[in-house]
């Protein structure tokens, strides 16, 4: 089954969803963020949410998750994470992981759902 088939499948159950928008919906929107919220990091547990930037966009968040060290398992259990809401959703949502400008040594977790998302290089 190719991606566009599985995107297609998801997008196609739920009327008015539009994939290149993921989180415009807010059971998409609350379920992944109680899904990140309930992770368990391995060297410290659980992380409270904290929007970094404001609110969740249509398109990408970011979550402060402070000063944290990830380990192999964090990101092969996170990636196991959006595999899962992709396949039931449709979509391709992806993460990446950078060091904030603002907080010395807080690491940001950047959740993109959309190729339509800023692109922000600075």
């Amino acid at each position: 089954m190719t991606s566009r088939h599985l995107m297609s499948v998801g997008a196609a159950s739920r009327p008015g969803f539009d994939p290149l928008e993921p989180f415009a919906n807010k059971e998409l929107l609350d379920e992944l963020v109680g899904e990140l919220g309930k992770f368990r990091y391995k060297l410290y547990g659980s992380i409270p949410i904290r929007f970094h930037r404001g609110e969740p966009t249509a398109y990408e968040f970011d979550l402060n998750l402070g000063v944290v060290h990830f380990t192999e398992q964090d990101f092969q259990r996170l990636s196991e994470i959006f595999q899962q809401i992709n396949k039931k959703w449709g979509t391709r949502m992806t993460f990446c992981i950078y060091p904030s400008k603002d907080q010395a040594r807080d690491m940001i977790l950047n959740v993109r759902g959309s190729p339509r998302a800023p692109a922000e290089i600075d």
